[in-house]
């Protein structure tokens, strides 16, 4: 709960982040010079132009290019990662920078491939409703990235993630090293150095 309430505060700000990365590439996913990228309560929008050869004039629209409603992956992988039992708070602080690194990049793809996709799909505008150009096998295989993202990506990387953080930090406990000819009681301390006894430690 009090990590959905911080992905409230913290989304308009992530969304700011994101739309920077956009501005930047805009020379280069944009078809439009005049796009403008908005953040309005933290969704990323596009506003765009687009001329109409029917009807000889240039009309404007509106895409949205990324809902912190939709994309809850960040939040999602915070409490997977700050409710994991058995780690200690410096592991996961270690594995929240890690995962939130590694989510921020295909979050931010995500938002990329948005914006080449939602060009070549039919958009509605006051005027109604404005047709996409021709797409060519590149943007199509662009548009079924999109439609990955928008079906598949939503918790699905955050998981992956974190399963990939949980992989990483396993290690098989060290058997214990008991010099040869001396056993160990059941009640003794147990050799490996729990500081636990032989029976309810290594023995089990």
């Amino acid at each position: 709960m009090a990590v959905s309430l911080l992905w409230v505060v913290v989304a308009p700000v992530y969304a700011r982040g994101l739309a920077l990365i956009g501005r930047a590439l805009m020379p280069v996913l944009e078809a439009a010079p005049d796009t403008q990228y908005v953040v309005q309560g933290g969704r990323l929008l596009a506003s765009r132009t687009r001329w109409l050869p029917q009807q000889q004039r240039r009309v404007q629209y509106t895409r949205s290019l990324w809902k912190p409603a939709l994309h809850y992956d960040v939040p999602l992988l915070a409490a997977l990662i700050l409710a994991t039992p058995v780690w200690r708070w410096r592991r996961r602080g270690r594995a929240l920078a890690v995962g939130l690194g590694l989510l921020t990049l295909t979050e931010i793809t995500c938002v990329l491939v948005t914006i080449v996709a939602t060009q070549q799909s039919p958009s509605l505008s006051p005027d109604g409703l404005i047709e996409g150009p021709g797409v060519s096998i590149t943007q199509h295989l662009v548009v079924v990235l999109y439609h990955f993202f928008q079906v598949m990506g939503r918790g699905f990387f955050a998981l992956l993630i974190y399963l990939g953080l949980i992989a990483l930090s396993w290690h098989v406990p060290a058997l214990p090293v008991v010099p040869h000819g001396r056993p160990v009681g059941r009640n003794a301390p147990c050799p490996c150095g729990s500081g636990r006894k032989y029976k309810r430690c290594c023995q089990v």
